[in-house]
């Protein structure tokens, strides 16, 4: 079954458009500027996705980096994230509390793709996980802090296509 045949989808967006908010009648409130988000009404303070989150923070005397984060999975990964890791596996799936070793963090996040796909029998898969650790928590959750859970910074808008995509790079 075809839910929209080609002639309804100009159809479709002509009433979506008509649809829209008007601009406020005369004597309404003013509607409120657009919200800065990074990429799209504000510059790309992370334009590099991931490997521009994942540095060191010498003022909070923190290395957020991939390789670093890894080295210390390798022998445990912490109860807290261990939780999330689990809620974004597949039924069935039981997590080891270690994360596998790897080679260098060359091309984040395409190379965690590898094992992290949406179908992968070993490991959660990549969004899943990037969402329930990165989204979750919280004010212990120094993304949604510092960071204050901005999408565009890990998903980049191509404004000529409507597409997404997250871009992929060596660690800095």
């Amino acid at each position: 079954m075809r839910l929209l045949t080609p002639i309804a989808v100009p159809v479709l967006a002509s009433l979506l458009a008509a649809a829209a908010p008007a601009a406020p009648s005369e004597g309404a409130p003013p509607l409120p500027p657009a919200r800065k988000v990074p990429g799209i009404t504000a510059p790309d303070t992370h334009p590099g996705g991931c490997v521009d989150c994942h540095v060191r923070y010498p003022e909070r005397k923190a290395d957020e980096r991939l390789s670093v984060l890894m080295a210390g999975w390798r022998t445990k990964v912490g109860p807290e994230l261990l939780a999330k890791s689990q809620a974004a596996s597949p039924p069935g799936m039981k997590l080891k509390g270690k994360h596998p070793p790897l080679s260098a963090a060359k091309d984040v996040p395409a190379s965690c793709l590898r094992c992290h796909s949406p179908g992968s029998k070993s490991a959660p898969p990549f969004a899943a996980l990037v969402h329930a650790i990165h989204l979750t928590g919280g004010e212990a959750n120094h993304f949604l802090t510092v960071f204050q859970g901005e999408c565009t910074l890990c998903h980049k808008l191509d404004a000529a296509t409507g597409t997404w995509r997250m871009p992929s790079g060596p660690e800095k």
